[in-house]
């Protein structure tokens, strides 16, 4: 199973999104690493995935998790102190996801002015430094957002460049919170699922021509599932064979909803990794919708606190799921042609090797 491991609540940016990490206590990591080490050595093939706030920002810890516990390592970074990495540990990531939104416009405005030039140098830095696993942009989505545009930007990127690209939609704007600040919201949701169909044209055209499957993740994660005629649990993994380790030990079902009771459901102390599974689980509306095999109930999170939505947004946030699974099963017919004409393979789309982080549906 693969866990996130909260190594901090800090962060050094204060996203318009995000402010800078979360307020929940403790911030630090409290249990040591032999009590991780306990807990981590009951499962046969785990994998540890460093999480914050920015994980490194405590970068000792980091070092000295992944020299003590065997295990594969992933990283969600904003990318700032990948220079800081030795060669050593670059080396034994799998993946690294870094947080970019797009654009260099687009990203700084989210993030601060110059964050976008930082992690390309860094990014390339790693290269230099030998990394050569999966570099994954992860993108976040605001209201207003050119999807088309700013996934083609990333997906394009030469030298230094991403081998995947993924997104998930801010879904704060779909808070009741927000019902009152965010006017224009049904025309923004019409452009991005206008802008998801251009990204499939565009990916279907670029198999034709050039054999290639390009790393739209969302893309690619689906698809598998259509091709192959296989259903989905939920695809991000939360409480099926995905845990968070906050800082004090606790085990969450998801790394968004620590601070809410449904989503946590042991401790490193006194549970087994075996005794995880199904403790948190997905609810109605999902698992009576007809595409909920093939979507898997998009975000364990959001289905759980449906209460606190403004009016009508679950169906809006469902709306963009049901756009792109609709817009991915029309494309099946050309790409099923391609694959039966060894123009591509089945195995393309064979992403990612286990789950990495990538939740698939944004």
């Amino acid at each position: 199973m693969q866990y996130h491991i909260i190594l901090t609540k800090e962060c050094n940016l204060k996203c318009e999104y995000c402010q800078g990490g979360s307020d929940s206590l403790p911030r630090e990591i409290r249990y040591s690493i032999d009590d991780l080490k306990k807990f981590i050595s009951l499962d046969e093939t785990p994998i540890l995935e460093f999480y914050g706030g920015e994980p490194l920002l405590r970068i000792e810890t980091l070092e000295h998790i992944m020299d003590s516990i065997p295990a594969r390592f992933v990283i969600q970074t904003n990318g700032l102190l990948l220079n800081e990495l030795k060669s050593h540990y670059l080396k034994k990531f799998h993946s690294i996801l870094v947080s970019i939104d797009g654009k260099r416009d687009v990203t700084d405005q989210a993030r601060g002015n110059g964050v976008y030039d930082r992690i390309m140098d860094n990014i390339k830095l790693i290269r230099q430094k030998e990394f050569a696993g999966d570099l994954v942009a992860r993108m976040t989505v605001v209201q207003g957002t050119d999807i088309y545009e700013n996934v083609m930007h990333l997906l394009t990127l030469k030298e230094p460049g991403f081998d995947h690209v993924h997104w998930q939609l801010d879904f704060e704007m779909f808070w009741e919170a927000w019902e009152h600040t965010v006017p224009g919201l049904s025309k923004c949701l019409d452009s991005y699922n206008s802008g998801i169909s251009s990204l499939i044209i565009w990916w279907v055209l670029e198999m034709q021509q050039t054999g290639k499957v390009s790393g739209i993740v969302p893309f690619t994660g689906v698809m598998n599932s259509l091709l192959n005629d296989t259903d989905s649990n939920l695809r991000c993994g939360s409480g099926i064979d995905f845990y968070t380790i906050m800082p004090d030990g606790r085990i969450s079902a998801c790394p968004v909803s620590i601070d809410f009771d449904f989503s946590v459901i042991g401790s490193i102390y006194d549970d087994l990794p075996s005794s995880l599974p199904g403790k948190a689980k997905v609810g109605e509306p999902c698992t009576s919708c007809d595409i909920f095999k093939t979507c898997g109930g998009r975000c364990l999170f959001v289905n759980r606190s449906q209460q606190l939505l403004r009016e009508n947004g679950y169906p809006i946030i469902c709306s963009t799921v049901r756009h792109l699974v609709k817009e991915l099963k029309e494309a099946v017919p050309q790409i099923q042609t391609l694959i039966n004409a060894g123009v591509i393979k089945k195995s393309d789309f064979d992403y990612p090797e286990f789950n990495n982080g990538c939740e698939i549906i944004p």
